[in-house]
């Protein structure tokens, strides 16, 4: 008879996870995966739903059909067991990094140095020139703090692939703003800078994007496989058609 452990283990093959992988989705640590196939140990009632979903099949056809011999399920881990705070963690740290050196970049760009401390360049100088208008639109309205909170607080959460999608959005909306944004001929909003549509339409996209992108990591979705490669192509190709369309839109 099929062992639950051996059901695990070949719904995860199929899938094509390594332990470390699956361990990662479970938030539990490779040993316990092992534990699973060897038949050493049980997942809780929790982690069976949990990997039911992430195979895409049902606990009754994940268990065996006889659990006389199966082992006393092990309890899942607390949620901020080291084993699971330590990685979260340091994701958030390394997004809140990496939004930090943007800000210091747009501080050495955009912010003279010049009848100014440190202490004032650093927090309250306020960017000039016309090709700025975009950070300082984000700065002074907040939203560069809390796109960093929310990306933040998303990899705290273990919300690893729509952290990094806020992340990647938010840059690439600055981006295309910052090239797409000026508009010679004038306008009533945003001072002739379309900047700050671009930038909003791109990371509003990302939401609904990065959440995607999660449902499909919790169903064993990698990105080698096909289904993860057309969702790597659609993470791509949105914000660019977003772009777009918002040209075309500014276009007189």
């Amino acid at each position: 008879m099929t062992t639950l452990g051996q059901r695990i283990r070949e719904h995860r093959r199929r899938a094509g996870l390594s332990q470390e992988a699956l361990a990662r989705r479970m938030d539990v640590s490779r040993q316990a995966v092992t534990k699973w196939e060897s038949g050493q140990s049980a997942p809780s009632t929790e982690n069976l739903f949990r990997l039911a979903e992430l195979f895409g099949t049902t606990v009754d056809l994940l268990l065996p059909s006889e659990e006389a011999d199966a082992p006393a399920a092990e309890a899942p881990p607390p949620l901020w067991s080291r084993s699971r705070r330590r990685p979260r963690v340091l994701a958030a740290l390394a997004v809140t990094a990496g939004y930090l050196v943007f800000y210091l970049l747009g501080r050495i760009l955009w912010c003279p140095l010049e009848d100014s401390s440190l202490l004032g360049w650093l927090l309250w100088e306020r960017p000039s020139g016309g090709e700025s208008y975009l950070y300082g639109w984000l700065l002074s309205s907040g939203l560069f703090w809390w796109a960093m909170a929310l990306s933040a607080l998303t990899a705290l959460l273990g919300r690893y692939r729509l952290s990094c999608t806020t992340c990647a959005y938010f840059l690439i909306g600055f981006l295309m703003g910052l090239v797409l944004g000026p508009h010679p001929a004038g306008a009533a909003m945003g001072h002739g800078h379309y900047g700050w549509a671009f930038w909003g339409c791109i990371y509003l996209l990302s939401l609904p994007m990065g959440l995607l992108a999660e449902r499909a990591g919790r169903k064993g979705v990698t990105f080698a496989s096909r289904r993860g490669r057309l969702l790597a192509a659609g993470l791509v190709l949105c914000p660019l058609l977003s772009a777009v369309l918002a040209a075309l839109a500014k276009a007189p």
